[in-house]
């Protein structure tokens, strides 16, 4: 018997699965809000639309604008047409009921004041002191001419009661000051502001210049000491020391002559005499010997300037047994406030260790700043002791 073969099993073949969807967080967060703001925009849109125009200012404020706008025109219409008849109703009748009204509410007024013033009588004390007003502002100019015609005293008094402006120390040894001022005889323009300070001073006045007996005079006159300022030959031979000079060529006869004849030509109340540059004649001895020999014999005494410091005016006096002065200071030699005070205040030092010294200053050179200086200085050196003496009381 034949076998059946048996027919092949087919095979099944698989089910064909439906993917799955995957979905993207991403992509549906970014719809989700996109939806989201579409909503939001929507509301407030809804919101805007739906709010009373009242609660708007803004627009209440245009619509009011508007309004008026239109109103105007019919306003001016309206007055336009009353004007005529406010015009026609202005005739003599209303111009007088007018003022009668007017001078009904004056009046009126009047009444009014009167009764307030009887029912209160401080308004009339308010009203008084206009007039008392009136009286001070008439007083003060009275008062205010007392107080300055007292006033120069105090103002003059201050320096003497209270000088501490310059810081002077006080006076030792008896320390007197000693000012010369050189070069006078050029002009009178400033010699008057040296002779009107109110202690001693001496000037020296350079011979035969155009003003040489006129500045003596002043001098004399303004009693203050009058000098010689005797022109000498400096060892700068291009400088000329000017008329009446005593030069290194002269002999010693001319050098006495010429002393003596400058002298004379001062007058009687000369007291001494000092030099006018003079480096180089001081310096021999002969000469000043001739010079010193003038001095004694005119009895007037003799001041050495000290242009060098090689000088033979103290031998020359040592052999004569003469007594001679030495000036310590030059106040000027910078024309500055400053350093003129500088000066001084060394010379008080050199006063107060030696009991004197000599300063000297010049008549047109510092005429602008040293009298003035002088002049200031002195009360308080004054008080401080100091004494301001001529060159003829330090002998």
């Amino acid at each position: 018997m034949a076998t059946k073969k048996s027919a092949p099993k087919k095979k099944k073949s698989p089910k064909k699965r439906k993917p799955k969807v995957k979905l993207d967080n991403k992509k549906v967060m970014a719809a989700a809000a996109i939806m989201i703001f579409v909503c939001a925009v929507i509301l407030s849109v809804t919101f805007m639309i739906s709010v009373p125009e009242a609660q708007n200012p803004s627009v209440q404020k245009n619509s009011r604008t508007a309004v008026e706008k239109q109103a105007k025109p019919e306003q001016k219409k309206k007055t336009a047409v009353q004007k005529p008849a406010e015009k026609a109703e202005k005739t003599p009748s209303a111009k007088a009921d007018v003022k009668k009204k007017e001078e009904q509410k004056t009046e009126t007024k009047r009444t009014q004041e009167k009764e307030e013033r009887k029912v209160h009588p401080r308004t009339e004390a308010a009203v008084q002191p206009k007039k008392i007003k009136k009286t001070e502002t008439k007083a003060t100019p009275k008062v205010e001419q007392k107080t300055e015609s007292k006033a120069p005293p105090k103002t003059i008094a201050k320096p003497t009661d209270n000088p501490s402006r310059f810081s002077i120390p006080q006076s030792k040894n008896n320390a007197r000051l000693c000012f010369i001022i050189d070069d006078g005889g050029q002009t009178t323009a400033n010699i008057r502001k040296y002779t009107s300070l109110p202690f001693p001073i001496a000037i020296a006045v350079l011979p035969q210049l155009a003003a040489t007996k006129e500045c003596a005079r002043i001098v004399v006159a303004d009693r203050k000491e009058l000098m010689l300022h005797q022109p000498m030959q400096a060892q700068n031979l291009k400088m000329n020391p000017g008329p009446g000079a005593i030069l290194p060529d002269m002999s010693l006869r001319e050098v006495y002559a010429t002393v003596s004849k400058n002298l004379s030509e001062l007058g009687p109340h000369v007291k001494g005499f000092n030099n006018h540059e003079g480096s180089l004649i001081t310096c021999d001895l002969n000469m000043m010997g001739a010079v010193l020999d003038a001095a004694a014999d005119n009895k007037v005494y003799f001041v050495d300037s000290r242009t060098s410091k090689d000088t033979m005016a103290s031998f020359a006096a040592l052999e004569r047994d003469m007594k001679i002065l030495e000036r310590e200071v030059f106040i000027d030699d910078i024309i500055d406030r400053a350093e003129m005070l500088k000066q001084i205040m060394r010379g008080i030092d050199i006063a107060n260790k030696k009991g004197k010294v000599i300063m000297i200053g010049h008549v047109d050179k510092s005429a602008k700043i040293l009298p003035t200086l002088l002049s200031e200085m002195y009360p308080e050196l004054k008080a401080k002791g100091y004494r301001l003496v001529f060159p003829s009381q330090l002998l």
